[in-house]
């Protein structure tokens, strides 16, 4: 498995992008024993306005991953270190960004949620071909976004030796402030969109189930490509925010490794 199609795992398994497309943890591989390198590139996304919306939309997603020694900084994963490496077992901090959604996006009457700047510790694991990690990352920015975790495990596939295929599910748990900046409608938003007073406590967010395939052009060019879809859980997919419980997305681009 090469270091390209590596990022990409970490893209597709991690990154809550400012497109209103949100992509939950489902693997994203150790980095151990990944030389230092640069990858540049840029695709386009599908996929809901906001997690519950029935409406979607197109974005442009710039692919970006760049590792020196043990700083990194990628789309999925934000900017950071590993404070600790091996053949089976990464752990790092990261700043990295929590999306929300603006008030054109939902209901009249809903506020927009401001995306925040989040502070992200993970671990990571590669063990008989299963690749895993457990990302916790909470809001600093804006305090209302609370706190975040994901979990996923995946499994690439070599096809052949130019095609991966790695298949994924992960879920995500969120404490109550998350879910109620997120989900909630407190009694102004009630009364100005005539949806009902909701106040969801913590819990498990959602569960996810994907597939990514790259692609190897040539030894440095890589196309690839996601679909996944999202279930939504518990309180959130209770809230009367929510249009559409389960979500569709998908992702294609196109990289180049320096």
């Amino acid at each position: 498995m090469t270091r390209t199609s590596r990022y990409w795992e970490r893209f597709a398994a991690g990154t809550c992008v400012a497109i209103a497309l949100s992509l939950a943890s489902i693997a994203s591989p150790a980095w151990a024993g990944d030389d230092d390198h640069w990858t540049l590139g840029a695709g386009i996304a599908y996929g809901p306005e906001f997690l519950g919306s029935d409406e979607y939309e197109f974005s442009p997603v710039p692919l970006v991953d760049v590792k020196y020694g043990h700083f990194f900084a990628n789309t999925g994963d934000g900017i950071g270190f590993t404070v600790y490496e091996s053949p089976q077992f990464t752990a790092g901090a990261a700043l990295n960004w929590m999306g929300g959604y603006d008030d054109d996006d939902v209901p009249t009457g809903i506020e927009e949620v401001d995306g925040s700047l989040g502070v992200s510790l993970f671990v990571s694991t590669e063990l008989y071909g299963f690749e895993g990690k457990l990302t916790a990352t909470q809001a600093v920015t804006e305090t209302d976004r609370g706190l975040l975790i994901e979990v996923g495990i995946g499994y690439p596939i070599d096809v052949t030796d130019r095609l991966v295929l790695s298949p994924g599910i992960g879920t995500s748990w969120a404490n109550g402030k998350y879910m109620d900046g997120y989900f909630g409608i407190n009694a102004s938003e009630a009364a100005a969109s005539g949806l009902a007073f909701y106040e969801p406590s913590g819990g498990f967010r959602d569960v996810e189930a994907s597939i990514t395939a790259r692609y190897r052009i040539t030894d440095s060019v890589s196309a690839m490509g996601l679909i996944g879809v999202t279930q939504l859980v518990g309180d959130a997919a209770d809230s009367p925010l929510v249009e559409d419980e389960t979500s569709l997305k998908a992702v294609l681009g196109v990289s180049y490794t320096f």
